[in-house]
């Protein structure tokens, strides 16, 4: 979300053409703007109908340009000064402040400085002391306030959470989100971490996704993927510390690893980088979100296409039309590749019960229908990539919302105060909603609870 997308008509079309979660970037506005966002979503969620995630971003050990008086311009081959300050220093002079002493310690003669996912590349030139380095801009390049800053090839050894992290996350946990992204994640330390402050504040029950973005992070993937979540593959970062070339090769290498370890994964960055102009997507990006559903992703994700983009809503349908396409066109193509990394890896006890009732389900042709207090069940069978219907009912509204960027799972509501309960309750709502339908075979379970396990296979007739 952003000055695009703020306002409450928006968000309504864009959940109506199909978005499932929004994201606010803690890095860019202020909380009196995320306040009205997330009003506004809560309010299109409720009058629509329909549960939608709500994801903030922390910027964690990041570094960022301070606050220019205005963009600065710089052509090809122009040089620049960088100090520390946290404020341009005016006047004529090409200079660029960032506040962070650990980047200066970093930097080196010879290192490439790397903005905007690439669109703006500064090579240093000198180092003057502890605090100034003179660039050379390799492109023609427009640099703004609150900008990313990466050094190519380089980890900076920040903290993993600031202190305005920290009081972005209490905004996050006061105004009920459902995910808390972590960017710049270097180590499963920084999500265990994370997921302490939480403890202490006393919010468990939210999600927290890890950024892919680092040199660190793919080192201590695994280690990462163990603790987290959520993996959200950021392309525009990953594309600054590694070469171009190589985003692609890593974007599957972290779909594959999450798969393999049984964890939702989300792509994003410039997926439809063109309709922030155009109305129109490009070819070339079409074949990109095709790849990354072939990829077994679980979500994509929209930047700066929705947040300061001309067409958001626009970019929503096309992005909806485009995977609805890929999925039922091409997917079927790489399905049993998908299915054999999702369903091979070491399995608990609760995670075998729902491949069991899954395949039995696949087996047989039927809708599956779950009942689920807290969501369990559903993400298991989530990340064990179903490929027929799974229906997941729940009293709770904080379920709906964390499963709504989960593969193949669709929530309804039911009040119910238990689990025999719940079932048949769900059975009816169902029905009622035209889920299942006459003839349809259906399996019906509440998941693994002691001491006894309910699955029940039925076709509905008329009566």
């Amino acid at each position: 979300l952003g000055p695009s997308s703020k306002e409450l008509d928006i968000i309504e079309r864009m959940i109506r053409a199909g978005a499932s979660g929004f994201r606010i970037n803690f890095a860019h506005g202020f909380p009196d703007e995320w306040e009205k966002m997330v009003n506004n979503v809560r309010t299109a969620e409720s009058s629509i109908g329909k549960a939608v995630a709500l994801i903030g971003d922390l910027q964690g050990p990041s570094v960022r340009v301070g606050k220019l008086h205005k963009p600065l311009l710089l052509k090809r081959g122009e040089s620049a000064r960088i100090i520390l300050s946290s404020e341009s220093e005016g006047g004529e002079k090409k200079t660029i402040p960032i506040p962070v002493e650990k980047f200066f310690e970093t930097a080196d003669v010879g290192d490439l400085l790397v903005m905007d996912d690439g669109k703006v590349r500064l090579h240093i030139v000198d180092k003057r002391g502890s605090d100034e380095l003179e660039v050379v801009s390799l492109t023609n390049a427009v640099i703004t306030t609150r900008k990313a800053v990466v050094i190519q090839g380089k980890d900076l050894d920040l903290p993993t959470l600031s202190m305005q992290d920290l009081e972005n996350l209490k905004f996050a946990i006061n105004h009920d989100f459902d995910y808390i992204a972590l960017s710049y994640v270097r180590k499963a330390e920084d999500i265990e971490l994370l997921r302490e402050t939480l403890r202490r504040f006393g919010k468990e029950d939210i999600g927290i996704i890890a950024k892919i973005e680092t040199r660190s992070a793919i080192h201590n993937l695994s280690d990462i993927i163990d603790v987290s979540d959520v993996i959200l593959i950021a392309r525009g970062d990953l594309g600054m510390n590694f070469s171009l070339e190589e985003v692609h090769r890593y974007q599957k290498y972290i779909a594959d690893k999450c798969l393999e370890l049984g964890k939702p994964v989300i792509v994003a960055t410039q997926l439809l980088e063109s309709m922030i102009e155009n109305p129109v997507p490009t070819r070339a990006e079409v074949v990109d979100i095709s790849v990354a559903v072939e990829q077994g992703v679980d979500a994509l994700m929209l930047t700066g296409e929705t947040s300061i983009g001309k067409y958001p809503v626009e970019a929503i349908s096309w992005l909806y039309r485009i995977t609805s396409y890929a999925e039922k066109h091409l997917l079927k193509k790489s399905i049993e590749r998908i299915i054999s990394k999702a369903r091979t890896n070491t399995m608990d006890l609760p995670t075998r019960f729902a491949k069991g009732v899954l395949e039995l389900a696949e087996d047989i042709g039927a809708k599956l229908l779950v009942f689920s207090m807290h969501g369990n069940t559903a993400r298991r069978l989530s990340i064990l990539k179903p490929m027929i219907h799974v229906y997941v009912a729940t009293p709770n509204i904080k379920v709906m919302r964390r499963l709504a960027i989960l593969w193949g799972i669709r929530t309804f509501k039911v009040e119910a105060p238990n689990y025999e309960e719940g079932l048949e309750k769900a059975l009816q709502r169902a029905r009622e909603l035209n889920l299942i339908n006459y003839g349809d075979i259906t399996v019906a379970t509440y998941g693994l609870r002691e001491p006894k396990q309910r699955i029940e296979i039925f076709r509905l007739e008329p009566q």
